[in-house]
């Protein structure tokens, strides 16, 4: 193989792993996307979990008698 014929397929190698490098590139941010959307469903089910807990806590606190009116 003479060094004409190898130069071109290692610029032939290198244009198809930058294409790769490309295509790999988008799938990253996809996927880093997805990941900042999964945490965002996280934080919004924990703090309405938080919220149902609080309401929960009060609701029982009335219903079983820890109030002032239940000490008479």
């Amino acid at each position: 193989m003479t060094p004409e014929e190898r130069m071109a397929t290692l610029e032939a190698k290198m244009e198809q792993q930058i294409k790769e490098i490309d295509g790999l590139r988008s799938d990253v941010k996809e996927l880093v996307d997805a990941w900042k959307a999964a945490g965002a469903l996280v934080s919004f089910v924990k703090a309405a979990a938080a919220v149902v807990l609080a309401v929960g806590v009060i609701v029982g606190a009335f219903k079983f008698g820890i109030n002032p009116e239940g000490l008479k």
